[in-house]
């Protein structure tokens, strides 16, 4: 019985704080959907239709409890501004080609993108609404967008903003705000169609920013972000943040953020005592690599302590990053069948 009871009423578990009858599967799939269609990412990036038979593809082989859409994550909100974006003809990832601030002239000449027709947003907002329609009912459907560190270096280039963040506070500030105000567009035309946000901030981890830098100029700005993109409607936000981000973890959840991830990097047991004491669910994940090596021992290994770890009193999805395109399909399943496997939740555990 319990394993069908659909990720949407899992969720809804978890965020009223109810221990759910089985551990909340929840791996990211973006560009490994093109694997599942054999066509490249690049390819897949610009066609809605395909975003959707990947994205449908994924969910009826893995039956995952969480969608995030998405493919080349970090170029759609640069590249609907005017920023070029590099595609090709085989299964490397598009790339932002160049920079569109060069100094505060460029800055105060940017506009907010429309997302209704500027880049690539129009597709991605099209393919959630198909999503939605096909599987809303069974399972959440949400969106990948940047967060506005992340965006901000993207815009600028990653060595001259942070130059910017260190000595000309004002201009580096002024970036920031114009890069949320980017994201809470993005996020509200989101919202309005019903589907969920998850911010992608990766940049903000150590080293890439210093603790001391992310609480100083960057944490007001996160919390703006997500406060108007709730003040939209949203029911919750995520901000995600991959890598080693155990120092800067007080920060991340005095964002506003719905949910913590905790990186196989990261303490995940100190992540578990935070998110119980800040009443918030913790996203807790093995290493991507394991699974795209497919070694079964070393999957159910990982597995198993990132369970002990994490799972108890529930509020606990488990996860394993971005399945990399490389990963085949069969080890997600086994991965899938080891978390079945080491549910503490069933009766009797």
């Amino acid at each position: 019985m319990n394993n069908f009871i659909k990720g949407k009423q899992i969720m809804d578990m978890l965020s009223q704080g109810t221990i759910p009858p089985r551990v909340p599967f929840a791996p990211t799939i973006y560009e490994h959907a093109a694997k599942l269609l054999n066509v490249t990412p690049s390819r897949l990036a610009r066609d809605p239709d395909l975003i959707v038979r990947g994205q449908l593809a994924a969910y009826e082989m893995y039956g995952h409890d969480l969608i995030s859409v998405g493919v080349d994550i970090y170029n759609v909100e640069a590249e609907a501004m005017g920023c070029p974006v590099r595609y090709y003809e085989d299964n490397t990832l598009p790339s932002v080609n160049g920079v569109l601030i060069k100094d505060l002239s460029d800055l105060e000449n940017l506009e907010l993108p429309d997302p209704a027709k500027d880049g690539r947003m129009p597709v991605m907002i099209e393919a959630c609404e198909a999503l939605k329609a096909e599987i809303g009912d069974e399972v959440y459907v949400s969106a990948a967008i940047v967060g506005p560190f992340t965006l901000a270096a993207i815009l600028r280039g990653y060595e001259d903003f942070l130059t910017d963040l260190m000595f000309e506070e004002e201009f580096a500030a002024a970036q920031l705000k114009f890069a949320a105000e980017v994201g809470i567009c993005y996020a509200n035309a989101l919202v309005k169609k019903g589907i969920g946000v998850a911010i992608n901030e990766s940049w903000i981890t150590p080293p890439l920013l210093s603790p001391n830098l992310l609480r100083d100029r960057v944490l007001e700005v996160e919390k703006y972000t997500i406060s108007n993109i709730k003040k939209a409607g949203a029911a919750s936000v995520t901000l995600i943040s991959g890598g080693n981000t155990t120092p800067i973890a007080e920060y991340l959840v005095q964002t506003g953020t719905s949910l913590l991830m905790a990186d196989s990097q990261t303490d995940q047991k100190a992540y578990k005592l935070l998110c119980e004491k800040q009443n918030i669910n913790l996203r807790a994940s093995i290493d991507s690599k394991i699974v795209e090596t497919g070694n079964e021992a070393e999957m159910e290994s990982a597995a198993k302590k990132v369970i002990e770890n994490c799972a108890a009193n529930g509020r606990f999805i488990f996860g394993c990053g971005v399945v990399s395109l490389d990963t085949e399909p069969t080890n997600v399943v086994k991965l899938k069948h080891i978390v079945e496997k080491l549910n503490p939740y069933k009766a009797g555990a």
